[in-house]
């Protein structure tokens, strides 16, 4: 098939497929992770992964794994600038281009590429980087289990074991986060109820004040109170019509 007989989720599931990651959306192929797998997928020892950061968040450390993989491209002379500023800032538009781009290459070079195994390809640089400590990578890094059973990928009990632990606390991590962010919304739109409660009280204390006032002026003539009325009376410029 054509890539442009396809739309994001083709090539979003192509990606996927070929990697055993679980990309949700175009945008987080900013990590450049996906890209550099591709890459050792087409090209066995041309990137080095054990260069990557698994955990990477923000665009500094986007750009730092796609420059591997532009050295990549550099050591195999493959006639393609990485635009790394555009991809590390997750825009849709360039990550879609790009990806394109990438599936285009691999059905020229090797369209029938299959075998490769990628979430065990991380979890050997991960786990190199790390000296086994037990920690995790990024959500979108680690395979759904289903999808691996389907695939029917070689991994051992222990690889797969450790795949369902990690979605497991990554779910429940997420479900904290939320929840703390939710307690601390909720405390900050508590404050600002308060804060406009206190502001409508000293509005209306102001407001009596200045209605006695002029009760006060219109009963006298003299030029200085007949100048107070006026500018009570006078209507704010936010408030009159433009």
């Amino acid at each position: 098939m054509k890539s442009h007989n396809q739309g994001r989720q083709d090539f979003l599931q192509w990606i996927n497929e070929l990697t055993e990651c679980d990309y949700p959306k175009v945008e987080l192929l900013s990590d450049g992770i996906g890209y550099c797998q591709i890459i050792d997928a087409l090209h066995p020892g041309a990137i080095y992964l054990s260069k990557l950061n698994f955990m990477a968040r923000f665009p500094d450390e986007y750009t730092k794994n796609l420059k591997v993989l532009d050295d990549a491209f550099s050591k195999l002379k493959i006639d393609k600038v990485v635009p790394i500023d555009k991809l590390s800032k997750c825009k849709f538009q360039d990550n879609m281009t790009f990806l394109q781009w990438m599936y285009n290459y691999a059905s020229k070079v090797n369209p029938f590429v299959k075998n490769y195994r990628g979430y065990a390809r991380r979890l050997e640089a991960f786990e190199k980087q790390h000296h086994g400590r037990y920690t995790q990578m990024s959500a979108h890094l680690i395979p759904n289990t289903e999808f691996l059973k389907f695939k029917q990928t070689d991994i051992d009990g222990r690889t797969f074991l450790k795949v369902e632990s990690t979605k497991n606390q990554q779910v429940e991590e997420a479900i904290k986060e939320l929840e703390i962010d939710i307690k601390n919304k909720m405390d900050y739109n508590w404050k600002l109820i308060y804060a406009l409660d206190d502001l409508q009280y000293q509005r209306d204390i102001l407001h009596e004040l200045l209605t006695k006032i002029d009760q006060c002026v219109q009963k006298s003539n003299d030029p200085a109170a007949v100048k107070m009325h006026n500018v009570i009376m006078e209507e704010p410029i936010d408030f009159s019509e433009k």
